[in-house]
């Protein structure tokens, strides 16, 4: 009886370090979970850690959209949109600028985007333009703005080559808005996730925007694009993709 219990007190023992540095030494791998276990509030970068335990840095906004932590995951410039990189859908492993997070020039690698996903608490991504980091929220409004949840659209790391009709939580082009109406995206091989106004003008839940110009694209894939979206407005317009959720204080 004696030798059991003093291997259980040995192993009781021998495990404590490794509790503790659990407790002393979080690693987080979301923006949500940096939340919940530093307490934060205000809009920075953080270190997250990616499937294999390495960290790494990423901008958190828990600001812009009440209740909710969006972890970037890639940002581009107008000019930037037209590169190789920016043109392929999420489906391709092409990091731009991963280690170092920027606006006009920053993808992370799929590997990050997919654990980023998986995540408990990733249940949404968005799409903004021009997020202005040294802006206390981040954005002054939902203007040129879409939040969709990955229940409703199942095939953000696809390249399928078709449209897939999503209702999205919220979409907001140049002022016209609507909740829970239904949207179509595409994306394959060489066209980067986007929404084509003209097409959704007439196809799923026929979301009208005035005044579209001939092939419009928003959100990426910047073929044919209007000078009044926010995204596309000048060169160094950035469009800003998220990956996040709700947080629980």
């Amino acid at each position: 009886m004696l030798r059991y219990t003093l291997f259980f007190y040995f192993m009781v023992i021998a495990i404590l370090p490794i509790a503790r540095s659990a407790v002393v030494n979080p690693k987080p791998t979301t923006c949500a979970a940096v939340r919940s276990i530093y307490h934060v509030s205000q809009n920075g970068y953080f270190t997250l850690h990616d499937s294999t335990n390495k960290p790494y840095l990423a901008f958190c906004d828990f600001q812009s959209d009440p209740g909710f932590a969006w972890t970037l995951i890639e940002s581009l410039s107008r000019t930037n949109a037209a590169t190789t990189t920016f043109r392929k859908s999420f489906y391709y492993n092409v990091p731009s600028n991963e280690c170092t997070p920027n606006w006009s020039n920053y993808r992370l690698s799929k590997a990050k985007m997919s654990a980023l996903k998986q995540a408990a608490s990733s249940t949404h991504f968005r799409a903004t333009c021009n997020f202005d980091n040294q802006n206390e929220k981040g954005l002054a409004n939902r203007r040129d703005y879409i939040r969709v949840s990955f229940c409703a659209y199942n095939s953000f790391f696809s390249a399928r080559n078709a449209w897939i009709c999503a209702v999205v939580d919220y979409i907001n082009i140049r002022g016209y808005s609507c909740s829970k109406c239904n949207i179509p995206f595409y994306s394959y091989s060489n066209y980067h996730l986007f929404v084509d106004l003209p097409h959704a003008k007439v196809n799923c839940g026929r979301f009208n925007v005035p005044d579209v110009v001939s092939g419009e694209n928003i959100f990426g894939n910047y073929v044919h694009y209007h000078s009044k979206f926010s995204c596309t407005m000048n060169s160094t317009s950035t469009t800003n993709w998220w990956i996040g959720g709700a947080f629980y204080d």
